[in-house]
């Protein structure tokens, strides 16, 4: 399964990549992967796609920066990207679903049979495409998982 590995200090980026760590070492967030419907930006199904996700021993290295005029996060070789700190939501749900959708970017730049098609969409319209829902599902399952906590906290 994906490793995310972050040597840096800021404990916002460390909180979320330890929690999306989690959520990628767990079968059943593939499993949930495996149920989506099928999407517009690829021949594959989201079976196969989270087959491979699942079966993909890749370790991505995270790097931050901080820059007010850059893009939220760069992809400068295959199994590496970076993040800027100055966009990257302070929300860890936020964050996790950047972790682990340009987590299912680098590891597509890297791997030949998860193939995604570049989607030009509406500003207004949110696209049916991988990796944006894969992000989603981790997006959600964080904030279950903040949910079942603090419900367990005051029972």
């Amino acid at each position: 399964m994906i490793k995310l590995l972050y040597n840096g200090k800021n404990s916002a980026i460390n909180k979320a990549v330890n929690t999306a760590n989690e959520i990628l070492q767990n079968g059943a967030f593939y499993d949930r992967v495996a149920l989506l419907p099928q999407m517009s930006n690829t021949k594959l199904t989201s079976y196969e796609i989270a087959a491979i996700l699942k079966n993909n021993n890749q370790k991505i290295t995270i790097e931050s920066f901080w820059n007010p005029f850059s893009e939220p996060t760069r992809i400068p070789r295959p199994c590496l990207f970076k993040v800027n700190t100055y966009k990257l939501s302070s929300i860890t749900a936020f964050a996790v679903n950047t972790l682990i959708n340009e987590a299912i970017l680098a590891v597509a730049a890297k791997c030949d049979g998860l193939c995604f098609e570049k989607t030009i969409y509406e500003e207004m319209e949110y696209p049916n495409v991988f990796p944006w829902r894969i992000g989603e599902i981790a997006e959600i399952l964080t904030r279950k998982r903040k949910i079942s906590t603090l419900q367990s906290q005051y029972h």
